[in-house]
């Protein structure tokens, strides 16, 4: 055995029994990414360490003391092989993508195949296509309804925005979006982890969810699953009609099962001369100004009072600029901020998309700055975590300021009705659902059916800045975005994003549809003196 080997299985021991430093940890995760020897070594001296510590009863070491190939944590795949003795070390060894006879096949680098879409987006606006090969790595699409079929034939259903790292034909990360994975008949052992949880499929079919503030949710729909909080703080085996959420405490906390929370097959089939295909946009416009309003709003949806010389207008890139379009104003006085905007859509006002996925049904989503203290262009960069991971950084009092505000407006299809959510500082705490407070909104739709109006009076004293509003003269940050679904309201077919900072800092390479978490990434609001 030559010197690297005998170095090699020494760290791996570190790891087995805690010791590990973080030198040791890197040294370790270097050799894997050098030589593939070691990542098949690695997976197989673990497996066996984590079959014969659960069988003897012992505890687990804590996940910190975990490396993967890429240098990130994979503690919890080997917790969740021994909790399932039932799956083979050899089923395990093709899980981790090291060797067997899945490794040796024809095309066997490519992990997944798409075999469906329904308005699927790539997140950079290209059209999702079936036929498409999905190596190991993160994928990112921006809206539509995507389905996946592993070398393994599990079925993976992702329902976009969503960002997922696909380890290999039974791992996979749900980073953000919604995921439903259906395994083949009499097989099991697929994983999915999120931020806060780790899902062990046991034969069957479930739905996990991460929400864009990263909260997790597993629900059943068939067989069980195991799921586990990050740090192994709570675990949990889950039966068909059971569904859970991970808290910030690091427990499971129950949640009323919906059958509608997932979608689990494709709606019915587009109704013909509808367009499809990608919607997106590059954002035309930088500043947004805000008219003083010399009149009193109604929210009724008539803008007949509205001062229409500060609107700005965009659309959706060609071939549905005429389709998918925005024209956005903003008003304010001593007492309140007024948005409103007249949205193009062929199908208006249908959002149906259930709790933390609102704005995927049809939405526009408005955020300010009200904190003249705050200046533009907003601090807190978004910096890439890992692969279709972001964090702002650093978490300051800027970006988690009450003074930054996320208005959320929809049409609730159900409840016939406009709702709002309000989220607070870039970090989007304290979110509220229909706020308390004498905030008003409405909307209309458009008399052929293409598209509709909305209108909102928002109190300043609901964003916090009742004793010092923004006032005529003020130059403040804003973000403004509209999402488009399908006809049933569930699928995101696309978003515009725009009154974007079109000179971003240097170096600043964040994707649009991240913008809302990027400070620098958002634009300007003037508000312009009464008269003006």
């Amino acid at each position: 055995m030559d010197k690297d080997l005998i170095l090699f299985d020494d760290l791996v021991r570190c790891v087995a029994d805690g010791s590990a430093t973080e030198e040791e940890l890197r040294t370790l995760a270097r050799m894997m990414r050098s030589d593939p020897r070691f990542a098949k070594r690695y997976a197989l001296q673990m497996h066996v360490h984590a079959l014969l510590t659960c069988q003897m009863g012992q505890e687990w070491p804590e996940a910190e003391t975990a490396v993967t190939a890429n240098g990130r944590d994979v503690w919890r795949w080997v917790a969740a092989a021994a909790a399932a003795v039932a799956v083979t070390a050899l089923g395990w060894i093709w899980t981790l993508g090291l060797g067997g006879p899945r490794a040796s096949r024809p095309g066997a680098d490519c992990i997944a195949t798409v075999v469906s879409s329904r308005h699927g987006q790539w997140a950079d606006g290209r059209e999702v296509t079936a036929g498409t090969v999905l190596l190991a790595g993160v994928w990112e699409w921006q809206g539509g309804l995507v389905e996946l079929v592993t070398r393994d034939r599990t079925v993976l259903l992702v329902e976009a925005p969503a960002s997922l790292e696909i380890v290999n034909a039974l791992y996979a990360r749900l980073l953000s979006g919604k995921l439903v994975v259906r395994m083949a008949e009499g097989c099991s052992g697929f994983v999915v982890e999120t931020p806060k949880m780790t899902v062990l499929d046991l034969g069957t079919e479930f739905g996990v969810s991460v929400s864009p503030t990263g909260e997790s949710q597993v629900q059943v729909y068939n067989g069980k699953v195991r799921a586990e909080t990050a740090g192994k703080a709570s675990r949990r085996e889950l039966k068909a009609g059971e569904s859970v959420r991970a808290d910030e405490k690091g427990g499971l906390v129950e949640e009323s099962y919906d059958e509608k929370r997932f979608i689990r097959r494709f709606p019915p089939v587009m109704i013909p001369g509808r367009p499809s295909g990608a919607l997106y946009s590059r954002s035309r416009v930088e500043t947004a100004r805000v008219a003083y309003a010399r009149r009193p709003v109604a929210a009724d949806g008539d803008l007949s009072e509205w001062d229409r010389r500060a609107a700005f207008k965009s659309a959706c890139a060609a071939p549905y600029a005429e389709a998918y379009w925005l024209e956005g104003l903003m008003m304010y006085d001593a007492a309140n901020l007024y948005l409103a905007a007249h949205v193009g859509d062929p199908d208006p006002l249908c959002n149906a998309a259930p709790a933390g996925f609102e704005f995927a049904g049809g939405s526009v989503i408005v955020r300010v700055s009200t904190d003249p203290a705050l200046g533009w262009p907003l601090k807190g960069t978004l910096v890439e975590d890992g692969p279709g991971s972001y964090r702002l950084n650093p978490l300051t009092a800027e970006t988690t300021s009450d003074g930054i505000a996320t208005l959320v407006m929809w049409h609730d299809a159900q409840a016939g009705r406009a709702r709002l959510k309000l989220e607070r500082g870039i970090d989007q705490h304290d979110q509220q659902v229909d706020p308390p407070g004498d905030w008003r909104g409405v909307f209309r739709k458009d008399a052929d059916g293409r598209g509709y109006t909305l209108e909102y009076v928002i109190p300043w004293r609901l964003l916090k800045c009742g004793e010092r509003p923004p006032r005529a003269g003020d130059t403040l940050a804003a973000l403004w975005m509209v999402h488009w679904s399908d006809a049933e309201g569930r699928i995101a077919r696309g978003q515009l994003v725009e009154v974007t900072n079109h000179q971003p800092h240097k170096g600043e390479t964040t994707p649009p549809y991240c913008y809302f978490q990027n400070g620098p990434s958002w634009g300007r609001a003037v508000y312009l003196p009464e008269g003006e």
